[in-house]
């Protein structure tokens, strides 16, 4: 019996009434149960049967279809390496779920994204607001009926949840207020907090709430975090996103399946090749199309080259962030010549949308695998050279080691992936647990810490072994590449591939195709498939639901950056505000992964 099969088993004798329904789709396993037995599933699939993190929440509406809205709880097992989704229906008269953040505290940047797009009610969620959007907005984007638009988004949150210890021992609540830019001037904005930060002493003493970002240079981005400090000290930090909301997962809905690739390039935009890769990687999974072994190649090689060019900003930015400028530079000098490989295969250097179902836009150019060639052998001198700035600097280690402290239980509790858990100590990479692309053979180590906590200077030991074996990796597959030269870089299934362009001159039949193919696009079978790959960040998973036409029903995608920022709260307290910035640093977000 397989693991998904005892899984099944265990729930069917534990809940013999709860179980309404179970779909096999691709290799994907969906339970469908009532909404009343969410929790108790939850609990029993977390604490019984080992699935220790929940790896995404989120809804599809099928209107005009009633049950309306389906709610999807993705979750992983890490122990067993197994994977079950939870479906849970509801009417549209009647959009109200319990919240699961009680059994799993990484739901509540799930359930406030599902609340703030579907419009769904997470009831007893711990903070129920608006995630992307400002709370005056009208109606919810992902609902299909609601049109394509924008809107200006500004500050979201105007308040913060301080939960004391001695709820008795405390004063009346005082009202406090949040030093914020809004339109350019600085102004004084309320905010509500029931009550101090800590217990009531006798001696009166207020926090103060200041406002970082979202214009500010170690936000990377336009990330904005309203933090409450205790002089120096953190008290809260809450992350307030949605500044860079492109409606990306709305606008695939409007695009055939092809033409949404350039969407994703936009999303991660120092990992864009693993945009494009998961997303070709789910349609091919829903379209069983087969690539060729040329792509396959071809595809690890430029997203390692992409994840070594990722990894040496997030350690020049973080470097940079605490003061070692100079790092910033010499990263920003080597991801150049990555940049300069991206240019020579596609024309471009940052979105390069060149991957197509079935494999890539175009066979390699000649002289390819001497452009990376030259980058492996380049980048190994140079991270010597920035190990010998830093892993003995007294500065840099001050203000790394034991700042931003993790176990590896709050990781998985908090859905994080990536360098982060595995700089947690868990052991954990899709291209080892789940291989894609044909990652089973080659060998590589995956980098984890065995230290009893996380920090910020184990995040920077991560990346910086994991850009070596990148390398390891890169050097295995040119000398794979060689040996597949001349063979198909593209499917030859005619559903999603065109047919070549010699056939175009004689025959007919082969240029109707090619011009449907274009237009119309294809239509893939009823049903929803999900991939995901290792990005930089951790696991970026594509869900790409199809209702039958020339156009996704709904394409979500699973950021690792999403999940990685709703740890800013916990690993932040207590420590300096002039840690803040190298602990944003250390989590490496993207926040075109973050918004979407």
């Amino acid at each position: 019996m397989s693991q998904i099969e005892t899984v099944l088993s265990r729930l069917r004798e534990r809940f013999p009434n709860a179980i309404a329904d179970v779909c096999e789709f691709r290799g994907d396993t969906t339970v469908i149960i009532p909404r009343e037995f969410l929790l108790d599933v939850a609990r029993f699939l977390r604490s019984e049967l080992r699935f220790e993190m929940l790896l995404d929440i989120t809804a599809l509406d099928w209107l005009p279809k009633e049950p309306r809205f389906d709610v999807l709880y993705y979750l992983l097992s890490l122990e067993h390496n197994t994977r079950v989704r939870l479906r849970v229906p509801l009417s549209s008269w009647d959009t109200n779920v319990p919240s699961v953040t009680a059994i799993y505290p990484g739901a509540n940047f799930y359930e406030r994204e599902v609340f703030d797009l579907f419009g769904i009610t997470f009831n007893n969620h711990p903070f129920l607001h608006r995630l992307l959007l400002p709370d005056y907005t009208t109606g919810h984007p992902l609902r299909k009926d609601h049109p394509l638009g924008y809107e200006p988004v500004e500050f979201t949150h105007t308040y913060a949840e301080i939960q004391p210890d001695k709820p008795s021992a405390v004063p009346p609540p005082k009202p406090r207020r949040l030093i914020g830019s809004v339109g350019g001037a600085v102004t004084e904005i309320p905010l509500t907090l029931t009550e101090p930060a800590t217990p009531w002493s006798g001696t009166q003493s207020e926090t103060l709430l200041i406002n970082m970002g979202p214009h500010h240079p170690s936000t990377h981005g336009v990330l904005r975090v309203a933090l409450e400090v205790d002089g120096e000290k953190i008290v809260n930090a809450m992350p307030d996103i949605g500044y860079l909301h492109t409606g990306i997962e709305k606008n695939a809905e409007y695009k055939t399946y092809l033409k949404a690739i350039p969407l994703f390039d936009r999303m991660d935009y120092l990992g864009t090749w693993f945009n494009n890769l998961a997303y070709c990687l789910a349609v091919e999974k829903l379209m069983q199309v087969d690539v060729p072994e040329r792509a396959q190649i071809a595809r690890v090689i430029l997203c390692e080259v992409a994840r070594v060019a990722s990894h040496l900003i997030a350690v020049g930015s973080q470097a940079m962030d605490i003061g070692a400028v100079t790092l910033m530079t010499y990263a920003f000098r080597e991801r150049e010549v990555a940049l300069d490989i991206f240019e020579m295969v596609s024309g471009a250097r940052m979105m390069a949308s060149f991957f197509r179902f079935g494999g890539l836009a175009l066979d390699l150019p000649a002289g390819f695998s001497d452009a990376v060639r030259a980058f492996m052998n380049m980048i190994p001198g140079r991270l010597k050279e920035y190990e010998d700035l830093l892993n003995k600097n007294p500065i840099w280690i001050e203000r790394t080691r034991g700042i931003a402290e993790y176990t590896a239980e709050q990781a998985l509790a908090y859905s994080v992936t990536g360098p982060l858990l595995r700089a947690a100590g868990v052991k954990w990479d899709l291209r080892k647990v789940a291989p894609y692309s044909g990652y089973e053979q080659y060998d590589f180590h995956v980098p984890f810490s065995t230290r009893a906590k996380a920090d910020v200077f184990e995040c920077y030991l991560v990346r910086m072994e994991e850009m070596r074996q990148s390398l390891r990796i890169l050097d295995q597959a040119l000398k794979q590449l060689e040996k597949t030269k001349g063979q198909p870089y593209v499917t030859s299934n005619r559903k999603v591939a065109p047919p070549p362009k010699q056939e175009l001159q004689t025959s007919m039949e082969s240029l109707i195709h090619h011009f449907k193919l274009w237009t119309e696009g294809f239509m893939p079978p009823v049903g929803y498939a999900y991939a995901a790959v290792e990005s930089p960040r951790g696991e970026l998973g594509f869900l790409v639901s199809s209702n039958g036409t020339n156009m996704p029903h709904r394409v979500h995608v699973r950021t690792p950056s999403f999940a990685n920022l709703q740890t800013l709260p916990l690993i932040s307290k207590g420590y300096y505000i002039a840690d803040l910035v190298g602990i944003i640093a250390m989590t490496d977000i993207i926040l075109g992964d973050v918004d979407r």
